[in-house]
């Protein structure tokens, strides 16, 4: 990968909080060593990818798809398989590394919050309940580091966004890492500096694609040969310009059976409105379901996707469904949306963001481009408000995260 340019900050606007360039010298985003990072990381990914295949081709040659599937324990946000066991081995080298140069938390799905490098003043607030507690981190001292006056970082990572469809050679999942600098148990999605997210193919593929951003620099694509990891050919990677909603894939994620009568409710509320005001063909308008939240943005953001509803979060403090969600570690690459120009929105329609962390559900609405947004959120807006936010009887929705 090219040596990636110096940032120049870009605030990103929430409602919930102050942008993070307008907090003040204290929160005086630092100059990260943006190669190095974006190389560790890479490293990484790489690393990931090739464990995931070989266990993969393994489990076809010998006609054992266990061993790729097989269910483990409860990890941090999520149940674990055996593809994910292999894929997190990698992280501690990547710790290890970074660690070498700046003091880093590192949140991942699975193995949850561990700490290398510098060991910091005094340690970071349990984060995001009780889930966390009963997962201590371990420091790696100074024996593994060295004295070091690099910022501290923080680095949320999930391994394998996408087992389930991966684990059974079905379809691609994705590594993802963003990396920010450290502001305690406050730092969010919208902190991140540099994000880069890393395909995970099938044995079946020969190619897969790289994607990585940083804030304020754009964000850019490659495409990489499976066998030997060579890149054949990159390019800018911006928001795509069509606005035209016949021929194209419009989301409505529901994975599971709990969710399914209440998303197609709202999904043929949205139809009905979309098709009247636009006259549409219903036969041209298609649906998609990707069990994975950085496959179905990158499908967003490189065009296939015209407009993806992810609103299990939604659907679980306003009508107490007990369903997973997707999480701020399914997000770790967001930046990649944002600096492409794709609009990634919360169930509120603000821009989406979240602290650091491996438990707080959820919405993921997003869409193409903003020309898109603007012809498609009012009837999504529109279809919401009609569904209503009752929930049962004795049982108050949670608080919005």
């Amino acid at each position: 990968m090219a040596a990636m340019p110096a940032a120049h900050d870009s605030p990103h606007e929430h409602p919930s909080r102050e942008p993070s360039a307008s907090r003040g010298a204290l929160y005086a985003a630092p100059d990260l060593d943006a190669d190095f990072l974006l190389a560790v990381t890479r490293t990484l990914h790489e690393d990931i990818r090739a464990r995931v295949s070989e266990l993969l081709h393994r489990a076809r040659r010998e006609g054992r798809p266990e061993l790729a599937s097989g269910v483990g324990a409860q990890g941090a946000g999520d149940i674990g398989y055996a593809i994910d066991d292999a894929a997190e081995r990698a992280l501690h080298a990547f710790g290890e590394r970074v660690g070498a140069r700046h003091p880093l938390t590192l949140i991942a799905e699975g193995p949850g919050v561990r700490q290398h490098g510098i060991a910091p003043a005094a340690p970071p607030a349990t984060m995001h309940g009780a889930a966390h507690a009963t997962m201590p981190a371990t420091t790696h001292g100074a024996m593994h580091g060295g004295p070091s006056a690099a910022p501290p970082l923080r680095a949320l990572i999930d391994p394998v966004d996408g087992t389930r469809s991966l684990m059974h050679d079905m379809r691609s999942a994705w590594a993802l890492t963003g990396i920010a600098p450290d502001r305690g148990p406050a730092t969010r999605l919208s902190d991140i500096e540099l994000a880069v997210q890393t395909e995970l193919p099938t044995t079946s593929a020969g190619a897969y694609h790289v994607l990585w951003a940083r804030r304020g620099q754009g964000a850019w694509i490659a495409r990489h040969d499976v066998a030997t990891g060579r890149e054949l050919e990159r390019a800018p990677l911006r928001a795509r310009p069509e606005d035209a909603i016949e021929n194209g894939y419009l989301c409505f994620t529901r994975f599971l059976a709990v969710e399914r009568p209440l998303v197609a409710a709202l999904e043929q509320r949205f139809l009905e409105r979309i098709i009247a005001a636009h006259a549409l063909s219903p036969r041209l308008l298609y649906d998609d379901q990707y069990l994975c939240s950085a496959g179905q943005l990158f499908l967003t953001v490189t065009g296939r996707y015209r407009m993806l509803a992810d609103l299990r979060g939604w659907l679980h403090r306003t009508r107490g469904i007990p369903n997973f969600t997707a999480k701020p570690y399914d997000l770790a690459a967001l930046l990649i949306c944002r600096e492409a120009g794709v609009p990634v929105l919360d169930e509120h329609f603000a821009p989406l963001d979240a602290p650091l962390d491996t438990e707080t559900k959820l919405s993921v609405i997003a869409f193409a481009n903003e020309a898109l947004r603007a012809r498609l959120e009012p009837h999504l807006r529109a279809a919401m408000a009609a569904m209503g936010a009752s929930h049962p009887p004795g049982r108050e929705p949670e608080e919005k995260p």
